[in-house]
C-alpha cells in the first residue's frame, strides 16, 4: 500500500477498522527504508543513489529519502510523469546524472513494464533494488519485500470470511510477517559485479 489507511481515515485502526475497508497492509514506506539500508549494505562503496518514482508512489519516496538522511547516500532522483513512460530514457537520465545503484519505488504503473525495466538496469551497468521478486526473475539485480504467495493466500481467506457473511468492519487489518530478499546472480555477472557472501547468505533466493 502506498499509504497509511489509518492516517487518510479509511481505517480507525488496524485492529477496528470500523468501516467497509479491511484486508492485509504492507508498509510500502517502511520497505523503502529498508531496501536503502540493504543497498548501502551490500554496496558500501557507492553513495550516489538513483531513486524513480511517480505521483503514486511519492510518498514512498519521501520516506526513502527522511531514511537517506542518516545514510551515507546522495539521491538522484527522477520523478516520471505521464504513463506509460520511458523507462530507457529514464535509466539513461539517471546514469547521466551520475547514480552507482537505483532504487525503483512501487507503482501500478511500474509493474506491467518490468522486464524493459530490468534490461534498462542491465544496459547501464546499474545495481536495482525492486519491491517485487517477478522484477528479479526477469533480469532485475535485488528485490525486498511482502512474500506474495503468502498475502494472497491471507486474502482469498478474507474474501472468504466476508463471503460467508462476516463485515468488514469486525475482520482486524492484518500486517504480512513473511518478507523475501532475492538476488538474480546472472544478472549481477552481467554487470560486471560481485556480490559480497554476507548478501547471498542473507537473501532467502539466489537465482543462478
Amino acid at each position: 500500500m502506498q499509504y497509511d489507511p489509518i492516517a487518510r481515515g479509511y481505517v480507525k485502526s488496524l485492529a477496528y477498522p470500523g468501516g467497509n475497508v479491511t484486508g492485509i497492509f504492507y508498509r510500502q514506506l517502511e520497505l523503502a527504508a529498508k531496501q536503502l539500508e540493504i543497498l548501502v549494505q551490500t554496496f558500501p562503496e557507492r553513495s550516489r543513489l538513483g531513486v524513480l518514482y511517480d505521483a503514486v508512489s511519492a510518498d514512498q519516496f519521501d520516506a526513502a529519502e527522511a531514511s537517506a538522511k542518516s545514510m551515507p547516500l546522495q539521491l538522484r532522483p527522477l520523478k516520471l510523469e505521464k504513463p506509460p513512460y520511458d523507462f530507457a530514457a529514464a535509466f539513461q537520465a539517471v546514469a547521466n546524472d551520475g547514480a552507482q545503484m537505483v532504487l525503483v519505488l512501487s507503482s501500478p504503473f511500474f509493474v506491467e513494464y518490468h522486464k524493459e525495466i530490468a534490461a534498462a538496469a542491465i544496459k547501464h551497468r546499474l545495481p536495482t533494488m525492486f519491491v517485487f521478486k517477478t522484477y528479479v526473475v526477469d533480469g532485475g539485480l535485488m528485490s525486498y519485500g511482502v512474500e506474495q504467495l503468502a498475502m494472497y493466500r491471507r486474502l482469498g481467506d478474507y474474501v472468504a470470511k466476508i463471503l460467508k457473511g462476516a463485515k468488514p468492519a469486525d475482520l482486524p487489518v492484518e500486517q504480512p510477517t513473511k518478507f523475501e530478499f532475492i538476488i538474480n546472480l546472472k544478472t549481477a555477472k552481467a554487470i560486471g559485479i560481485a556480490l559480497p557472501t554476507s548478501a547471498l547468505l542473507r537473501a532467502d533466493e539466489v537465482i543462478e
